[in-house]
């Protein structure tokens, strides 16, 4: 197997992720890495002492030997490190969601394709066992796909293990339909073609400036219904579940990675079959299987910048619908 430099621009939970992921695979090599952060740059300097720290991006991107930059920073700062990627002649993998602002990542979707640049978004969906099968099975005749449900509720938000990563917090660039309900537009963009939005409610935060609280969504995608809602609040456990209801059958993606298969007589629905025994791990390490196979050449199933800019396009118009504090006076 070919092995491929990275450079991680971006320390915080999902660019040190990458890094422990990237250890394990065997097709890749972590080049550089940096952040603005000087904790967390100590931070990786203490978990990860053979990953070489850069003084900025712009020499983490350049440093001889690094194919592709991995894109790891907060949404409004995407589009700056991608256009630092693509002048370098470096391939890009740039953490969802693609931007927040629409017509910079339309503009920016336009740069990349004329960069010839090999071009990924890390929708975790992509490269998902479990998401496999369920395209498999909705696509029988014998299962009707009736309707989809979406459903997240979040005990708190951001959530523990993001308390460093403040910019979650704020309507600006963060909040959960970006960061988690992208997610599961992508999925349906995935399995059922293009995604048009019909109508949606989304509630504010009760500060100035802090992201959402609930939304509401009617959807439809290759013809089916489809509703997607999300909160903050409550008590846990946390929800996370999509919900693909066929005439006699249904499927439920649970917590991410598990799919569990309600067929007649199966009463509340058994673990479907086959699936990795640790799903979250297998996950991640085929993401980086496809991303090896994109930079070699071959077909992959990554989602690309134009896609991701649909996905974008659906999730401001949800957030469209937020009032703002001034509203509510």
């Amino acid at each position: 197997m070919k092995n491929y430099g990275m450079a991680v621009v971006g320390l915080g939970v999902v660019g040190r992720r990458m890094l422990e992921q990237a250890a394990r695979h065997g097709g890749f090599r972590i080049i550089s890495a940096f952040d603005t952060s000087a904790e967390a740059r100590a931070a990786a300097a203490r978990d990860f002492p053979d990953v070489a720290l850069a003084a900025d991006a712009a020499e983490a991107i350049a440093r001889d030997g690094v194919d592709l930059v991995y894109v790891a920073v907060p949404p409004l700062a995407h589009a700056h490190h991608v256009r630092m990627a693509i002048a370098a002649g470096r391939a890009v993998l740039c953490e969802k969601p693609l931007g927040v602002d629409l017509a910079e990542s339309a503009a920016l979707v336009e740069e990349v394709a004329a960069s010839g640049v090999a071009q990924a978004v890390n929708f975790v969906f992509a490269s998902s066992a479990a998401v496999d099968a369920l395209h498999e099975v909705v696509r029988e005749p014998g299962f009707e796909l009736r309707s989809v449900a979406i459903d997240v509720r979040f005990h708190q938000w951001p959530r523990a293990w993001q308390a460093s990563a403040g910019w979650l917090r704020h309507s600006a660039e963060g909040g959960f339909t970006r960061e988690v309900l992208s997610h599961f537009v992508y999925l349906l963009h995935r399995v059922l073609g293009p995604v048009s939005l019909q109508g949606a409610a989304c509630q504010a935060g009760a500060g100035a400036g802090e992201s959402e609280r609930a939304v509401a969504a009617v959807l439809t995608a290759g013809g089916v219904p489809i509703s997607m809602s999300g909160s903050v609040g409550g008590q846990p456990p946390d929800v996370v579940e999509a919900r693909f209801v066929g005439a006699q059958r249904e499927l439920r993606l649970v917590d991410w990675f598990r799919l569990v298969d309600r067929a007649p007589g199966s009463g509340g629905g058994t673990e479907f079959p086959g699936l990795p025994a640790d799903p979250r791990n297998a996950s991640f390490q085929a993401q980086l299987d496809q991303l090896h196979s994109m930079l070699s050449g071959r077909p992959h199933t990554l989602a690309d910048f134009a896609s991701a800019l649909a996905v974008q396009r659906v999730v401001e118009s949800m957030l469209e619908a937020r009032p703002t504090n001034k509203d509510r006076t």
